[in-house]
C-alpha cells in the first residue's frame, strides 16, 4: 500500500477512534444536557472527518475523483455545521444543568468548533508533529482539503 492510501486509511480510523473515545468518555460522566450537545457536536464532525478521509481512500483505490454531488454535499455540510455552531453556542449556556455542566461543555465545544474549522476552513495540524503552534505561525494558515475540493 503506498504512503497516500495508508495515511488515508489512518486518518479515517483515527478520527473514527477518536469519535468512539469521545462517546466512551461521555458515557462515563455524569453530567448534563449542555455537555451532551456539546459531545454530540464534537462527534458529527469527527464522523464527518472519518468519512471524508475514507472517501478520498476509497476514490484513491478506484482511481477516480470527487464527483460534483459529493462536492455539493460537502458544501452543504460545512454551512449546516456553522448553522449547528451558532445555534448551540446560544443554547448551551441555557440549558447547563450545573457549572460543571456547562464547563465541561464549553471545552468540548470548543474542541468540536477547532475540528470544523481544521476540517472545513484552515489545516491546523501539520505532518506527524499533529498542532505545532511554531510550525502554524511560520507557515501560516494553509487551505483544509475539504476547504480546497470545493472551492477549485
Amino acid at each position: 500500500m503506498n504512503s497516500l492510501k495508508k495515511e488515508l486509511l489512518y486518518l479515517a480510523l483515527g478520527e473514527f477512534a477518536a469519535l468512539c473515545t469521545f462517546i466512551f468518555v461521555y458515557r462515563s460522566l455524569n453530567i448534563g444536557m449542555a455537555s451532551f450537545i456539546a459531545f454530540s457536536y464534537l462527534i458529527l464532525i469527527l464522523l464527518q472527518g472519518s468519512i471524508y478521509w475514507f472517501y478520498r481512500y476509497i476514490l484513491i483505490i478506484k482511481k477516480e475523483r470527487f464527483g460534483p454531488k459529493a462536492i455539493k454535499f460537502l458544501r452543504f455540510l460545512r454551512k449546516l455545521n456553522m448553522i449547528l455552531l451558532v445555534a448551540l453556542s446560544m443554547i448551551i449556556p441555557i440549558i447547563k444543568s450545573s457549572n460543571k455542566d456547562l464547563i465541561i461543555a464549553i471545552g468540548v465545544f470548543l474542541f468540536g468548533i477547532i475540528e470544523y474549522i481544521n476540517y472545513y476552513w484552515y489545516r491546523l495540524s501539520y505532518g506527524k508533529s499533529g498542532f505545532n503552534i511554531k510550525t502554524l505561525l511560520n507557515t501560516g494558515l494553509k487551505k483544509s482539503s475539504i476547504n480546497k475540493m470545493i472551492y477549485k
